[in-house]
C-alpha cells in the first residue's frame, strides 16, 4: 500500500528524535495496516529512511509491536487515570462530571487522533493469542480504576443503575465502540451531540426504572 511521506527529505535526527519519528509513523501504519499485517519497510517508506534504520530501534517485529501497543497502553491510560483517579489536597470532580469529561475525551481521540482510536479498535475487538492477554490486563486497570471513582456515587444512589459497581465500569470503558461508530458514520453527528448522545445512555439507558 503506498504511504504518504512524513518527511519528504532525509533529514540528520538525534537517536532520539529519530525514534520519536519512526513511532509516529509506526502508530499510522499500524493503523491502516493492522496489527498483523503492518511492518518495518512500511514505516521506512512513510519515514523515508532505510528499511535497515527501522532495524536499528526496533529490531524485529514483536519489538515493534510492542512499543505501538505501549503507546496505546500509555494513551488511552492516561486518559481514565485523568479523569477518576482523585489527588489528595485538590478539588476533585464528582463522579458524574469524571463520566462527561472522559466521554468528552474519547470523543476528542476519536476525531483528532483517530490514529490511536483505530489501534485500540483492532486490539480490543481481535482475540489475537499474542496481544488479547495484554489488551485484558489494560482493560482491568482501567475497570478498576473507574469503580474505585464511582463506587460512592452508586452506593449512595447519586448514580442510579441496576448494574454493579464493576459492570459499570466495564459499561462505561465500552462506549468508546458506541463514539468511534458515530464518529466514523457518513453523516456524522456534531462533538457536543455525539458527548450527549453517548452520556445519555449511560446515565439514563442503564438507569433503574423509577416505580410508579
Amino acid at each position: 500500500m503506498e504511504m504518504p511521506a512524513v518527511i519528504r527529505r532525509r533529514t540528520r535526527l538525534s537517536p532520539e528524535a529519530r525514534r520519536e519519528q519512526l513511532m509516529q509513523c509506526a502508530i499510522e501504519v499500524f493503523s491502516k495496516r493492522g496489527l498483523g499485517r503492518a511492518g518495518h519497510a512500511e514505516i521506512a517508506q512513510l519515514a523515508q529512511v532505510s528499511v535497515a534504520t527501522v532495524f536499528n530501534y526496533f529490531s524485529n517485529r514483536e519489538q515493534l509491536v510492542d512499543h505501538v501497543l505501549i503507546q496505546i497502553e500509555d494513551f488511552f491510560g492516561h486518559m481514565v487515570r485523568k479523569h477518576f483517579i482523585d489527588i489528595p489536597g485538590q478539588q476533585n470532580h464528582s463522579a458524574h462530571q469524571a463520566i462527561h469529561d472522559y466521554l468528552a475525551d474519547f470523543v476528542d481521540a476519536a476525531i483528532d487522533n483517530p490514529q490511536f482510536t483505530y489501534i485500540w479498535l483492532e486490539w480490543s475487538s481481535s482475540i489475537r493469542e499474542d496481544t488479547w492477554p495484554r489488551y485484558l490486563a489494560l482493560l482491568d486497570s482501567n475497570i478498576a480504576i473507574i469503580s474505585n471513582k464511582i463506587a460512592p456515587a452508586i452506593a449512595s444512589g447519586d448514580i442510579n443503575t441496576y448494574l454493579t459497581t464493576t459492570e459499570f465500569a466495564r459499561s462505561l470503558c465500552n462506549q468508546g465502540y458506541m463514539i468511534l461508530q458515530l464518529v466514523n458514520q457518513p453523516q456524522a453527528m456534531d462533538r457536543e451531540s455525539i458527548i450527549a448522545f453517548v452520556e445519555k445512555y449511560v446515565t439514563s439507558a442503564l438507569a433503574k426504572q423509577t416505580p410508579p
